[in-house]
């Protein structure tokens, strides 16, 4: 595990540069070929983007997909469903949670899900177009 993340830095470079004894623009140089890597997955990936016309917020539709869906997908404490590869960048994270839950988040993973949010998913996957 690297030292930056033992350390709290909370993704600042400045602070992982400091930790680590570099200067902020080598750190930056050095995490390039990370970030450019990340984005040729995620531009692979196909996405929907469906309008949830709410205020953000615990009782709103987003808040409710937002826990639900974690909550349904994470492997936090059980067997896994669809474990994350082997390689995933995950496994190396400073978080139990992330580890455990094969997501990379702290929240919710640990949280049951109701599966009627899946209507409500689905009725807004309806009213974008999707």
């Amino acid at each position: 595990m690297r030292e930056s993340h033992r350390q709290g830095v909370r993704g600042d470079p400045g602070k992982a540069a400091n930790v680590l004894g570099l200067a902020r623009a080598d750190f930056k140089e050095g995490e390039r070929p990370h970030e450019e890597a990340v984005s040729r997955c995620i531009r692979a990936m196909s996405f929907l983007w469906i309008a949830v016309e709410d205020l953000p917020g615990p009782a709103s539709a987003r808040g409710l997909i937002e826990r639900n869906a974690i909550g349904l997908l994470s492997n936090f404490n059980k067997e896994p469903f669809d474990a994350p590869s082997d390689g995933w960048l995950g496994r190396s994270s400073g978080r139990e949670r992330v580890r455990k839950s094969g997501l990379w988040n702290n929240n919710h993973v640990d949280e049951p899900y109701d599966p009627a949010f899946l209507d409500t998913l689905s009725l807004l996957v309806k009213n974008t177009g999707g």
